[in-house]
């Protein structure tokens, strides 16, 4: 059964219609998942209710205990997830960008631009098309932003913001491993340090090679435009060149 409407309401509220497990703001692409199944008696209450994104909410809901791979959520843990989640949005008093917390916002929003400016990286991933070779350094930036996101203090407190941060990660790390399973070291003299698509498929298995071409751009996009919205958005609310 779905949630009464005054339930969802107030759990759409609590998390600011952000995920409460990999935190990205969604809008109306939210999904209110029952902590206990509805099949198991789990009841339609507010205490019950986790709201989530389409990829999170597939993902808690596909793991099968038969063939366990990974590791399963606990209802206990995603409970604790909301909660932290809840507090955190109920903190920020719903504007999300309180003058005490501008500075260590900025100082975050900085950080990452050294990390991945977009005259750098970026700009290289969103012009490349990985049909051609391309300069394996040139994609360096993108392995120091991971890394810094391993980092407590690499994170925004504006949950907006945190949102498309922890998006960006996940498709910076989707696309280095589509290049890292469809590319490989070019063997060709004037190309060392080159990775391409082998051209063997291209000349031996066409649609393969176009279709790992393709994931890859597909992906390229993906990772540049989360990026832009980041930038976009922290400009606008940290008030930065």
């Amino acid at each position: 059964m779905p949630f009464p409407p005054d339930v969802a309401e107030l759990a759409l509220l609590s998390c600011g219609r952000h995920c409460c497990l990999c935190h990205k703001f969604c809008g109306t692409r939210m999904e209110l998942h029952h902590i206990d199944a509805a099949g198991d008696e789990g009841l339609d209450t507010f205490e019950n209710c986790l709201p989530l994104c389409f990829d999170c909410h597939a993902d808690v809901k596909t793991y099968n205990p038969r063939h366990p791979k990974g590791r399963k959520y606990t209802t206990t843990e995603l409970r604790q997830h909301r909660d932290r989640w809840y507090n955190r949005v109920k903190n920020s008093g719903g504007t999300f960008a309180q003058p005490e917390y501008l500075e260590l916002d900025r100082s975050v929003f900085h950080r990452l631009r050294d990390l991945l400016p977009s005259t750098g990286t970026i700009d290289y991933v969103r012009q490349h098309h990985y049909g051609e070779p391309f300069l394996a350094l040139e994609h360096r930036s993108l392995y120091d932003y991971l890394k810094g996101c391993s980092l407590p203090e690499f994170e925004f407190i504006d949950p907006d913001l945190e949102g498309l941060r922890v998006e960006l990660y996940e498709r910076t790390r989707m696309f280095i491993d589509v290049v890292s399973r469809n590319t490989f070291r070019v063997d060709m003299p004037g190309l060392e340090g080159y990775l391409a698509v082998p051209a063997e498929w291209k000349n031996q298995e066409w649609e393969r090679w176009e279709e790992a071409v393709k994931v890859i751009n597909e992906s390229a996009d993906a990772l540049c435009s989360v990026y832009d919205s980041l930038v976009r958005l922290g400009r606008r609310k940290l008030a930065v060149p």
